[in-house]
């Protein structure tokens, strides 16, 4: 796991939402890492003299906090020796990272979470982003987000959706990398051009309101125009696009193919609804996959190649899928957790 995966279980577990599962995978990397153990014994014998005494007495009291609802007997004897770490006794600071050492596990996973993430919080998290930090904002599978970025657009993140910029966003170009899908309304500024990055290729915007559809499993990048005026650049191309305007843009041969449409279709998930022109079955349950946070299957090898032209209604996955049903060849079965599509 990289140290993202470890950011993200620090964050969920200042939201409380982390899981028993989780503590104990994070507990287990502090446990385990030896740069960051040695790195946190470090810390904390300077902590009296290196440390903000806010920081300090708000740490302390965190580790009281998660410590005090424990059981009697031995772990009591455990709350007793964290007490002591408060005192201001010189010859208490040799003894601090000794008593938590001859502590049982229980009592480390308790106390080491508490100390490390509020240390790797402080200095990994909660320090100053330079240049290079980047925003992330995500939407889970099964959930959107909405985000104003600092300049005013404003970003509708579809499901399983993740959009990033740096910290430096708007002083040169006001660049955003997208994977997944989102809805742009773009703050007009002409000095400071807007840019969405999706691998080599790249939206260019003054001012305008589109629709981008960039996830990983699929092999074209869509983007519909609304309102203003885009340009697309990848490599060799270059391409502007106007009002009713729709790109796909093949990331295996980096050729782009145009057409004209209804624009405000292509936005009808913001509204929580899904509209599919003339595609596949395959990746409508790769679509409805992500929306509902589902596994869904094919039971055959002809169904995936069915298409599809229409709007489905929000209501939950059995509604799609009986909505498709009564244009496509296929019923569908529950097998536990997982949707099996069969063919008629």
């Amino acid at each position: 796991m990289d140290k993202t995966h470890y950011k993200e279980l620090i964050e969920k577990y200042f939201e409380e939402t982390i899981t028993d599962v989780e503590i104990k995978e994070l507990s287990d990397w502090i446990k385990n890492d030896r740069q960051l153990h040695d790195w946190w014994e470090q810390e904390f014998e300077r902590s009296d003299s290196s440390m903000n005494p806010v920081l300090r007495d708000k740490l302390f009291a965190r580790i009281k906090e998660e410590t005090l609802g424990q059981e009697e007997g031995g772990e009591k004897e455990g709350i007793q020796r964290l007490e002591q770490i408060q005192e201001k006794d010189e010859s208490l600071k040799n003894k601090k990272v000794r008593t938590l050492r001859i502590i049982p596990w229980k009592w480390v996973a308790a106390i080491l979470l508490p100390v490390c993430v509020a240390f790797f919080t402080y200095y990994l998290l909660d320090s100053s982003p330079t240049a290079e930090t980047p925003f992330i904002v995500k939407a889970a599978k099964g959930d959107k987000a909405t985000i104003e970025l600092p300049d005013g657009t404003n970003v509708v993140l579809n499901s399983a959706s993740q959009l990033s910029y740096l910290n430096n966003f708007g002083e040169k170009v006001r660049r955003v990398q997208l994977n997944g899908e989102a809805y742009f309304k773009v703050a007009h500024d002409e000095k400071h051009p807007f840019v969405v990055q999706i691998g080599d290729l790249e939206v260019k915007v003054l001012g305008t309101s589109f629709n981008v559809s960039a996830y990983e499993d699929a092999k074209d990048v869509t983007v519909v125009l609304l309102e203003g005026k885009v340009g697309i650049y990848a490599q060799e191309i270059s391409h502007i696009m106007k009002p009713g305007d729709k790109i796909e843009y093949n990331k295996t041969t980096h050729r782009i193919t145009t057409a004209r449409v209804h624009p405000d279709d292509y936005i009808e998930w913001t509204k929580g609804n899904i509209y599919f022109e003339k595609e596949s079955l395959e990746n409508i349950m790769k679509t409805l996959s992500r929306i509902y946070d589902v596994e869904i299957r094919f039971d055959s090898g002809k169904l995936p190649k069915e298409y599809f032209t229409g709007t489905i209604p929000g209501g939950g996955i059995q509604n799609a899928l009986n909505i498709l049903m009564l244009t496509s060849p296929f019923y569908y079965e529950m097998d536990g957790s997982v949707i099996v599509l069969k063919e008629k």
